[in-house]
């Protein structure tokens, strides 16, 4: 039989399981590490860069590009963080920067090319792809880049042609298989499209809107049974993916699946009106790139979204700008403890209320991983801090006095 200890631990322990709310796929380590910028490497702002430290990592390779100033790679490199970071005008001169020293550098100017786009600066970006592939005619991204640029202007011959170019350099490019496709959908030629979808999905099958295409064209020609196929896959590889959701809604009540596909509609307009809410506050940043509630409110919709590490990159980008933005250590001590670092968790918690005294979800929270971890005395201490400043707080309420249940148990016990 279990004793009262074990019974009254095993109660609590369910109710800190059930308050925790956010989760994240991969391990990393301490997200705010201090980085002494003196001591810094190369490898190390890669490494920043790659955790989505991206302030850091600008501030990284700018230390080291101080120590290397003739490095084209290293100044490509802080253009990619600067634009990470949404500072979007200091990026396109660290890319000038590249190139000026390494003139045939068809990455670089790639790179430099589409985020000209997001400046809409597209004769610009034309012509700086033009000359990467002047330079460097092999490299298939260009030529897939332009053909994009031309796309998205209707010219729709010019794009293809810039297609089947990135075709000839790497045959077995999706991407480019997948563009060819969307050229031959504009123009109604579905057996062209069909065919050139496919070898985009020989090309890698599990990329959902290469299935999508597949799923328009048949669509397009009445075969709703097989459309709904298609999408049917897309989604189970990107469940997120809207416009997939969309057309198998609509493929689903062609076939007659009225109530399936009502319920596919309805998802589609729930992940379109949270597309609409992340793609609203990205235009923003680019007149307010330094507002940290900005960033945190977007970690919040990738949290409901299941993205959760996107949602951890924009609590970090958040605490770049604010260092005393408590909720955002918050969250992320939510995607560490659901990761079971537990240790991780209690210090960002802790870090949470030693911006915010007043934060009483982190106090919540810091007392449930304490219990957590068996750290029963410290929890009630957490709890009771919490209820100082909430003393209505229900759940804090709830919680301290299971804790002090569990400590009375096992002063019995003894």
């Amino acid at each position: 039989m279990l004793s009262s200890y074990h019974m009254v631990c095993g109660r609590l322990l369910s109710v800190v399981l059930s308050c925790v709310v956010c989760v994240c796929q991969q391990a990393y380590g301490d997200p705010i590490e201090p980085v002494a910028m003196a001591d810094t490497s190369e490898a190390l702002a890669d490494r920043l860069l790659a955790q989505g430290r991206y302030r850091v990592a600008v501030w990284a390779f700018e230390a080291v590009a101080r120590r290397q100033p003739d490095s084209a790679d290293l100044y490509r490199k802080l253009g990619a963080a600067l634009a990470k970071d949404e500072q979007l005008p200091q990026a396109v001169v660290a890319y000038e920067r590249a190139i000026a020293l390494r003139e045939d550098y068809p990455k670089a100017r790639t790179e430099l090319a589409i985020l000209l786009t997001r400046l809409d600066r597209q004769d610009e970006a034309v012509a700086m792809l033009e000359r990467a592939i002047e330079l460097s005619p092999g490299y298939a991204w260009a030529h897939m880049s332009l053909g994009l640029l031309h796309f998205s202007k209707g010219r729709y011959d010019t794009a293809l042609l810039a297609y089947e170019h990135a075709i000839d350099v790497q045959a077995d490019y999706g991407e480019a298989w997948y563009n060819i496709g969307e050229v031959h959908l504009k123009k109604n030629d579905y057996p062209a499209a069909e065919k050139s979808y496919r070898r985009a999905i020989g090309a890698d099958s599990t990329v959902a809107k290469y299935r999508n295409g597949l799923a328009a064209s048949h669509y397009r020609r009445r075969d709703y049974a097989a459309a709904v196929s298609e999408l049917q896959r897309a989604v189970s590889f990107d469940s997120l993916y809207a416009r997939a959701r969309f057309n198998l809604g609509n493929a689903l009540l062609r076939t007659g699946q009225r109530e399936e596909g009502r319920r596919q509609l309805d998802l589609y307009r729930r992940l379109e009106e949270e597309e609409r809410e992340i793609s609203s506050m990205k235009n923003t940043l680019l007149t307010t790139p330094d507002k940290a509630e900005i960033y945190h409110d977007m970690g919040m919709v990738y949290s409901r979204r299941g993205q959760y590490d996107q949602a951890r990159i924009h609590y970090l980008q958040a605490i770049a700008r604010d260092s005393l933005f408590a909720p955002s250590y918050h969250n992320l001590g939510n995607i560490q403890l659901r990761q079971g670092r537990i240790k991780e968790a209690i210090g960002l918690f802790r870090r949470a209320i030693r911006t915010d005294s007043t934060y009483v979800l982190s106090y919540l929270a810091l007392g449930n991983t304490q219990m957590r971890a068996r750290q029963v005395p410290q929890a009630l201490a957490s709890y009771l801090r919490g209820l100082e400043i909430a003393p209505d707080n229900a759940r804090l309420k709830r919680n301290a006095e299971m804790a002090r249940q569990i400590l009375t148990a096992a002063k019995k016990q003894r």
